[in-house]
């Protein structure tokens, strides 16, 4: 710190600089400590493509009959949701509309987000719609 003392009034140390040193540095403006190179050495292995593929679709039967059925491949083109709790609907091209399962939210939120994605991004998806005529399941590659 450098002190002076030139008037009554005024402040006499001056701020230390970033990290509590004084080097002249603006405070609150540290950079990172790493390189470009590091970090580049870092990540380089880390960019993978996904190891796992979505499961095979299988329909699950019971005595009462079919109770899911596995939608492979296919396409949300619209989305649908209202301000009420849990209440949102997607649109299975050549499907039609499907209810989104209801039963949680942190499920919901996330059927919801995979489907937006979906839509947003014209990707494919595996589902499982279940006897209750709603989507239980996403997978979104």
């Amino acid at each position: 710190m450098t002190l002076t003392n030139d008037s009554l009034g005024t402040p006499t140390a001056s701020p230390p600089g970033t990290g509590g040193r004084d080097d002249g540095a603006a405070g609150g403006t540290s950079v990172p400590t790493i390189s470009a190179t590091d970090f580049a050495a870092m990540t380089a292995g880390s960019m993978s493509a996904p190891a796992l593929h979505p499961p095979a679709p299988t329909g699950t039967t019971s005595d009462q009959g079919v109770t899911a059925t596995w939608r492979e491949g296919v396409r949300i083109d619209a989305l649908w949701s209202i301000d009420e709790t849990r209440n949102s609907f997607v649109n299975i091209t050549g499907v039609g509309w499907r209810k989104v399962y209801d039963g949680r939210d942190g499920a919901h939120l996330a059927l919801v987000m995979l489907a937006s994605q979906a839509r947003q991004t014209n990707r494919p998806v595996n589902l499982r719609e279940e006897a209750d005529g709603m989507i239980h399941e996403i997978y979104l590659w």
